[in-house]
Formats: structure tokens, sequence, C-alpha cells
């Protein structure tokens, strides 16, 4: 094998490292008001049923991320909504939270693999996330649901 070849296999090797990837998370959380019987909602947008603003919140979630993929606290949105956020909402008497943004660590598949060479370094991981806490208005009925279709009227001859 040439030494241009083997550079060139090289080079592609390690721009296939270097590029990003696409991450998709998700994390599921009731996002109507008294949905399914839960307690708090959560919503990036605003709602339209009678509320009050309790006040803002930020929480976060930090951790490590051992190997550069084992995230051993648990640092993700799964964990930043239903560990930190929801009992905070709970905690300070809310219905809901809306606006939420949330950010969160991510690593590139080369940071993640020079992680697990040096594991005696482990990457910071984390997630915070802010919105604000709302309580729905005595009186206020949840979002009704969508009205039946009308059954059409038989008539005998």
């Amino acid at each position: 094998m040439s030494v241009a070849s083997r550079c060139l296999g090289l080079s592609a090797l390690l721009l296939a490292m270097t590029t990003g990837c696409t991450v998709v998370n998700t994390v599921q959380v009731p996002s109507v008001p008294g949905a399914a019987g839960q307690s708090v909602f959560v919503t990036s947008g605003d709602i339209t049923e009678p509320h009050e603003v309790v006040g803002m919140l930020q929480v976060h979630k930090g951790g490590v991320l051992l190997f550069g993929n084992i995230d051993v606290v648990g640092t993700d949105l799964e964990a930043g909504f239903k560990d930190v956020l929801i009992p905070e909402v709970k905690k300070q008497g809310g219905d809901g939270v809306v606006r939420v943004r949330y950010a969160m660590t991510q690593y590139t598949p080369l940071a993640r693999a020079m992680g697990a060479i040096f594991f005696i370094f482990p990457l910071p991981s984390g997630v915070t996330i802010t919105g604000q806490i709302v309580k729905l208005k005595a009186g206020a009925a949840a979002p009704a649901a969508p009205a039946a279709a009308p059954t059409p009227e038989t008539k005998s001859l």
C-alpha cells in the first residue's frame, strides 16, 4: 500500500470521526393541562386556559460521562424533566410549565472516542431547563374533548 493511499484512508477516517451528527432528544410529559390525570403539564408555548404565573424556573442536573458514553447520574432530557423539573414545579405549587427551553451538553463522536481513550478524564455533562411556572385559575376547565359528530336521524316509512 502506498503512502498516498494510507494518507487518504487516514484522512477519510479522521473526517468521518470529526463530523457532527444530528441527535434528536425526546421526552414524554403531559403537554395539555389536566391530560391523563397527570398533575404537571409542560409546553414550549403558551396556554389558552386562564392562569397566573407563579414564577420563573431554572433547574440544572449535572454529572459526567464515563468512558465518553456512560451517563452515571442521568443528565439527559428524560432525567432533567422527570427528576428535577416536575418535582420543583410541584414543590412551588404550580400546575405546569410554559415557555420551556432547554440546553443539554452534547459531544461529537470524536470527543466521545477521546473520552473512551482517556477514561481518567470523564466528560462533564448536564441539562438546564427554564420556563414559567403557572397555576390554573380556579374554575378553569381543562380543555374539552372534541364533540362527537352528530348522528343522522333515521325515519321509517
